[in-house]
C-alpha cells in the first residue's frame, strides 16, 4: 500500500489495484488499474510535478519536495499496469 499526503490537501492511496484520491472537503475518486490509462506527468515551472489521471478526471499537484513521492506513485502504477498486461496474477 502506498499512501501520499500532499501539501495541496489531497491524499492519494494505491493498493496495487485501485488508485484513490481523497480531496480535503471534496468527493473522493477511485480508478481501477484495469481501466486507468497511462498517467500523464509533467514538471511544473517551480520544480514540482503535475500528474493527470484518466485524461483529466483527476489532477494531482506535487510540490518540489514531493517529487520523489510522485515518482514512487508513477512507478507503482506502471508496474501494476505492466503486470496486468502480462497477465500475471500474483
Amino acid at each position: 500500500m502506498l499512501e501520499v499526503h500532499l501539501r495541496a490537501g489531497l491524499v492519494v492511496a494505491f493498493d496495487g489495484r485501485v488508485v484513490e484520491v481523497f480531496a480535503d472537503g471534496g468527493p473522493s475518486r477511485r480508478f481501477h488499474i484495469a481501466q486507468l490509462g497511462p498517467p500523464e506527468a509533467a514538471e511544473t515551472a517551480d520544480g514540482g510535478r503535475k500528474l493527470t489521471l484518466q485524461g483529466g478526471a483527476a489532477t494531482l499537484w506535487f510540490a518540489r519536495e514531493e517529487a520523489p513521492a510522485c515518482a514512487r506513485l508513477l512507478a507503482a502504477i506502471g508496474e501494476a499496469q505492466a503486470t496486468l498486461v502480462r497477465g500475471d496474477r500474483g
